[in-house]
């Protein structure tokens, strides 16, 4: 059907056009204005069934469309759920190569209480004027030094400088041997950083 039935009219069987037609059926024996009557009533029922294909062709093909409108959905949404997996995939195979690169570092995490921070004598003098103290004194290691050796930072020598307030004292300088030890910043893990910054916090 190639096109659509609803909106076709029923012909003038009474016009010329169906002249034969209508002879056929007088001939037959019915009178003309049954033989009209049976011509338009066999194109009704021929034009009832043409609409109810039709409208069989127009359900099917909605749904045809429905269904093939789910499957591309289904499909995008499977390939957006894949690209996502592979994403997370792809993530964690980083974190296991690069595992410093991602370490969790919670800035509001209060530093574990597990042992004083009591840096040598020579280190917090250098703190208390505001001069650079490398981080390794605060970390484990450098906290070890001092625990073992109480001089590890310290020639045992002093110097004398001038107070703020005009006042004179003497103050502890670090050895030599003890700046060969340490440890710049950047030589330190994200462990021992994590470790050693509270601590510096701490003790400023």
């Amino acid at each position: 059907i190639m096109n659509n039935p609803h909106s076709l009219e029923c012909p003038d069987f009474t016009g010329d056009l169906y002249t034969a037609e209508r002879n056929d059926l007088t001939e037959a024996g019915l009178a003309e204005p049954a033989a009209i009557t049976f011509l338009q009533n066999m194109w009704k029922r021929a034009n009832d069934a043409d609409k109810r294909k039709w409208d069989e062709k127009i359900e099917a093909d909605r749904l045809a469309a429905e269904a093939d409108s789910l499957v591309r959905k289904e499909a995008r949404e499977a390939a957006i759920a894949l690209k996502e997996q592979e994403a997370i995939a792809a993530e964690k195979e980083e974190m296991k190569k690069n595992k410093s690169k991602y370490f969790a570092i919670n800035m509001n995490r209060i530093a574990p209480r597990g042992r004083d921070v009591i840096p040598s004598t020579a280190v917090m003098a250098k703190l208390k004027k505001g001069e650079y103290v490398h981080l390794y004194h605060f970390t484990n290691d450098g906290l070890d030094r001092v625990d073992h050796d109480p001089t590890a930072d310290s020639n045992n020598s002093t110097k004398l400088v001038t107070n703020p307030d005009g006042s004179l004292s003497w103050e502890p300088i670090l050895n030599n041997k003890s700046v060969s030890a340490v440890k710049s910043d950047a030589e330190l893990s994200i462990e021992d950083f994590c470790h050693a910054c509270p601590r510096m916090l701490t003790a400023m």
